[in-house]
């Protein structure tokens, strides 16, 4: 399916602006947002601001964490070990940046935009409006807790928080306009 998204990041210097690349295949979120936790878990290795540099390397025809350097492409296409393969490489085109109150010109299905600060992933419509929240990873892969040890007041151990058991799969956090963002 041609779902064409952007995949972006907040820009660091203006908060509300985002720098994004095109991805022309599979722009879908049921798609696309088990591809970035792939690539971010596989070749970033949990690290957000590798996967924000990974994915704003190239315009990208498809991203999957599972491209090699053998897997087949077109002409001027270009696989990245772990990323995906890449759009057009005869003429690297530089990033896209844009308020996402401008997102309608862009004449996408979806953006994304990654949060390295919460390691999640905010998928918006094409028109630019948040439609829910996802996490990178499981609570227990994103975060830990420092407990002090009982044999050492000065030693910190990271323990990472049991798994409670649940009825209820996990749901993206969906975002209510009425909410302050």
């Amino acid at each position: 399916m041609d779902t064409i998204c952007y995949v972006s990041a907040t820009d660091p210097v203006r908060p509300s602006i985002v720098r994004a690349r095109y991805v022309h295949f599979d722009g879908y979120p049921l798609a696309l947002i088990p591809q970035l936790r792939g690539i971010w878990t596989k070749t970033a290795r949990r690290d957000t601001h590798a996967l924000i540099d990974a994915v704003l390397a190239h315009d990208w025809y498809y991203l999957g964490s599972d491209v090699t350097p053998d897997t087949r492409s077109f002409p001027n296409q270009h696989p990245v070990r772990g990323v995906g393969v890449t759009l057009d490489d005869a003429e690297p085109e530089p990033v896209t940046v844009f308020p996402l109150s401008r997102a309608v010109d862009l004449d996408a299905s979806w953006i994304y935009v990654i949060n390295p600060t919460d390691h999640t992933i905010t998928a918006h419509t094409g028109d630019g409006d948040p439609a829910g929240v996802h996490p990178l990873g499981s609570p227990a892969t994103r975060r830990t807790t420092a407990l002090p040890d009982r044999a050492s007041p000065h030693v910190q151990r990271h323990v990472t928080p049991s798994r409670a058991p649940t009825t209820r799969p996990y749901r993206a956090r969906h975002l209510d306009r009425r909410e302050p963002t």
